[in-house]
């Protein structure tokens, strides 16, 4: 089933034949968009990090655009808007936001902004009643509050997703909230963790740990928790992992993936720059594309000072001073503008070679450390359709159609796929 499927699938089963739509991540909805808008209403998108506008363009004024001040969301604001030129545009005056931003939090606003484009469009089913939950096709949803049917996807890295709006949108709406690894970005860790190349580099690392049975191990920023889970398998089970996140979200999705995968994991919340352990906790840690988003500094100095003097580090970040190869037949000027990768990253955080320097500085004596590339090996999921949706939004319309065109000539020769680069570091605590 495609994520569509699996979103019409929810509606149907709770008897919804149309609803408002609100979300951040708009390659979730950009298919539920192209087939079947008439199944929805007013759609909102709020702040999205990665937007190809096409699907979005045939909704007119029944789309808002929330976009922030300033911060990486409103350039993607910059590149997309121009092509939506019928949506409505709501702008959070005096706010930054990047791609981790816990917008639910800082923004009680978001709500009004929603509840007032609503009420501007046609009729959609109205809901009441109690609480209640489920699942269908893999995906879990909540509802509460009555009125207008609103459909929420999960935000991206947002710590706090739509928790703080719930109350205020379910005194206004039906809310219908999704959730589960098919959506959002689970779906991308997932898929991600299942790449031929990213578990060679993982396991790698793990290898680079030089592990004895028994050592205690801690994984900073696990997100879906798909790598703690291939460290557990990795090592048989012999090293107890500790995994942390700042997400309360995504802490719970990793305690329902590592249930399922029956891996005995140790789940805390905290923050890589204060992490809640004591001096020589741990016999080794890794942390894998987490430094970019936050004050890597700190973050170093913490693993410093929670790994033992002797135990080793690894550690991650996505290259975004590395061009990405879209293996297709397109012009070196078109590959030129949309190879290199959003520079996602905070004032304080790291994603380029910098990381070595800054690993040397934390005082840790390199053990291995260079680039590592992971070859996407679906073009049909998110680990690809994201970095599409951010690439096509640099390009006209006439070279989005160049780029179609040279993606369906190298799909049906079977030769499509895309890299992405990454710097890794290994590293030994100095005793």
């Amino acid at each position: 089933m495609t994520l569509t499927d699996r979103i019409i699938a929810v509606l149907d089963h709770l008897g919804i034949r149309r609803a408002h739509l609100a979300t951040q991540l708009a390659g979730d909805v950009a298919g539920l968009v192209a087939s079947h808008s008439s199944r929805l209403g007013g759609v909102a998108l709020v702040a999205p990090t990665r937007i190809d506008p096409a699907p979005f363009t045939g909704l007119a004024d029944r789309l808002l655009y929330i976009r922030p001040e300033a911060g990486m969301l409103a350039r993607t604001a910059a590149s997309a808007l121009p092509l939506l030129p019928d949506a409505k545009i709501a702008t959070l005056q005096g706010y930054a936001a990047e791609g981790w931003t816990d917008l639910g939090a800082d923004r009680a606003d978001i709500a009004d902004l929603l509840a007032a484009h609503a009420g501007g469009i046609g009729s959609v089913d109205m809901g009441a009643g109690p609480d209640q939950s489920g699942e269908v096709a893999d995906i879990r949803y909540q509802a509460t509050g009555a009125g207008p049917v609103l459909l929420l996807t999960p935000m991206a890295l947002a710590p706090s997703q739509w928790q703080p709006l719930l109350p205020a949108l379910a005194q206004r709406f039906r809310v219908i909230a999704l959730a589960g690894p098919k959506l959002g970005m689970l779906a991308l860790l997932e898929e991600r963790a299942a790449l031929t190349d990213w578990r060679r580099m993982c396991a790698g690392l793990f290898d680079d740990l030089a592990l004895s049975q028994g050592d205690r191990v801690l994984d900073v920023g696990c997100g879906s928790g798909a790598v703690a889970v291939q460290f557990v398998n990795h090592t048989a089970g012999q090293n107890p992992v500790t995994a942390l996140d700042l997400s309360p979200y995504l802490l719970g999705e990793a305690r329902i993936a590592a249930e399922k995968a029956g891996a005995q994991i140790e789940f805390r919340q905290g923050s890589a720059e204060e992490l809640p352990f004591a001096d020589n906790s741990f016999a080794a840690a890794y942390t894998i594309t987490v430094l970019e988003e936050c004050d890597a500094g700190k973050a170093l100095a913490e693993l410093a000072r929670v790994v033992r003097p002797g135990g080793r580090i690894a550690v991650v970040v996505r290259a975004t001073d590395m061009h990405q190869w879209w293996n297709m037949p397109v012009s070196d000027a078109l590959r030129a503008k949309f190879s290199l990768p959003a520079q996602s990253v905070s004032a304080s955080g790291v994603a380029s070679a910098k990381l070595y320097d800054l690993c040397l500085t934390a005082g840790f004596e390199p053990v291995r450390m260079g680039p590592y590339t992971v070859v996407s090996e679906r073009t049909d999921g998110p680990v690809f359709a994201q970095p599409e949706a951010y690439a096509l939004s640099q390009l006209t319309p006439s070279e989005r159609q160049d780029y179609h065109a040279a993606k369906a000539k190298a799909l049906v020769a079977g030769t499509l796929f895309m890299t992405r680069g990454h710097h890794c570091f290994v590293g030994r605590v100095r005793a």
